[in-house]
């Protein structure tokens, strides 16, 4: 489940108050239980609209006047900002100038190596039918020849094309193995990251929980002790009764 969240304007706490008791019940949970703060996974925001799309949630929905429009995710999140407690992952590595360049360049190339196919097919077809007059054959036999140069010329263009195609999906895909390994490598920083940020958060609640230990000792011992403010006796020798001693 992703860790992101987002605040809950009024307007969204309006919005899903409605739904307690018409949701599935662990979905209905942990809204309940993200109602209580002030944040919410987007994860759960997600599986509301994917509740409200559905023929149940729509049923549901208009049970309570409710418009299932109301729940789509766009909606939901409209007024929101992600929460301040988040840490966002690192974005995905986008593709170079350079590459996009070549996959523009690369697209153009195609366009040509179809369009010139198509003229090639049609001129082979074309030029056998032509220098098929002279031969003395019937229209059928030259158109038949015509088709058949022209479905070899196609052939023969398909396969060409077929390599250039192969190539360009070879370099395509090795670019994107290699995004591939540089997000795997920027997920294992922030992973690390996080997991360092996490480990200092634990020890400054730790040192709170000690310091407050140590206040709650510190006040205990400045508290005045209960004294006995009785008289004072003083004992005699011989077993004689002792005498009461007023502090003055």
């Amino acid at each position: 489940m992703s860790t992101l969240k987002v605040s809950i304007p009024d307007h969204l706490g309006d919005t899903l108050n409605p739904l307690i008791g018409i949701l599935p019940t662990e979905l209905e949970n942990l809204v309940v239980t993200a109602l209580e703060g002030t944040e919410i996974l987007y994860s759960i925001l997600a599986d509301v609209s994917k509740w409200a799309y559905t023929e149940e949630g729509k049923q549901k929905l208009e049970s309570k006047d409710l418009n299932f429009r109301d729940y789509d995710r766009i909606n939901l999140l409209a007024g929101t900002v992600t929460g301040p407690a988040s840490r966002l992952p690192p974005p995905e590595p986008k593709p170079e100038p350079w590459e996009v360049a070549q996959d523009e360049k690369n697209t153009r190339r195609a366009i040509a190596a179809l369009v010139n196919a198509l003229f090639s097919v049609v001129g082979v077809g074309a030029a056998v039918w032509w220098a098929s007059k002279t031969t003395g054959w019937s229209d059928t036999t030259r158109i038949s020849f015509s088709i058949l140069g022209g479905l070899v010329t196609a052939i023969a263009e398909g396969g060409l094309f077929a390599v250039y195609y192969n190539r360009r999906e070879d370099a395509r895909k090795y670019r994107e193995k290699r995004r591939e390994r540089q997000k795997e490598r920027l997920m294992s920083r922030y992973q690390k990251k996080l997991a360092v940020e996490q480990a200092k958060d634990e020890v400054v609640e730790a040192v709170d929980d000690k310091d407050a230990d140590n206040e709650a000792s510190v006040t205990n011992l400045d508290a005045p002790q209960e004294t006995d403010t009785g008289p004072l006796r003083r004992r005699k020798k011989g077993g004689e009764k002792e005498d009461a001693v007023d502090e003055t």
